[in-house]
């Protein structure tokens, strides 16, 4: 079972003796534990299996934006797909760089402390691994090159031209 500790209780909801209450229990928790996972193996594949599960990463992709943005990324075969771009490239291509995909999805969900460029490059190998998903990337003349591009789904919050209704063109 996975509790997210990202939810904030209200005020209201707060129990004043709950710490004290947990301390009162901790030693039957301990024993308890202690009892059902005395095979220390058994323990920790019981942990890794958790770890690894679709429940771990539902969570995750609930409380860390990258984890939800690396959902609509998709690997393809060869490593022409995104660059990861900066933001010194104007004006910003989502289609084309990672990274302005990635700051497009924080601005479209309202999170606004993204991560920096050398974070977010960083961070990404090991979330793709834990989707399951294949992330390489090619040195190129104009900079790397990786092996991933959005997903259909991230039509939903990538930039577009608005719509015109009853537009007819003047030529």
């Amino acid at each position: 079972m996975i509790f997210p500790f990202n939810i904030p209780v209200k005020e209201s909801e707060k129990d004043p003796q709950l710490p004290e209450k947990i301390s009162r229990e901790l030693p039957v928790i301990i024993r308890h534990l202690l009892n059902e996972f005395a095979d220390q193996n058994k323990a920790k594949k019981l942990l890794q299996a958790q770890r690894d599960s679709n429940e771990a990463l539902t969570v995750k992709s609930h409380s860390d934006p990258l984890y939800r943005f690396c959902g609509y990324l998709m690997s393809v075969n060869d490593v022409t797909g995104m660059k990861m771009g900066n933001k010194n490239i104007s004006p910003r291509a989502p289609r084309l760089y990672l990274y302005h995909a990635y700051l497009s999805f924080m601005e479209a969900h309202g999170f606004e402390r993204p991560l920096t460029l050398t974070k977010f490059g960083e961070s990404i190998p090991k979330i793709m691994l834990e989707y399951r998903k294949e992330y390489r990337k090619v040195r190129t003349k104009k900079g790397y090159s990786y092996n991933v591009e959005l997903s259909e789904e991230a039509e939903e919050w990538l930039p577009s031209v608005p719509e015109c209704r009853d537009f007819t063109s003047p030529v």
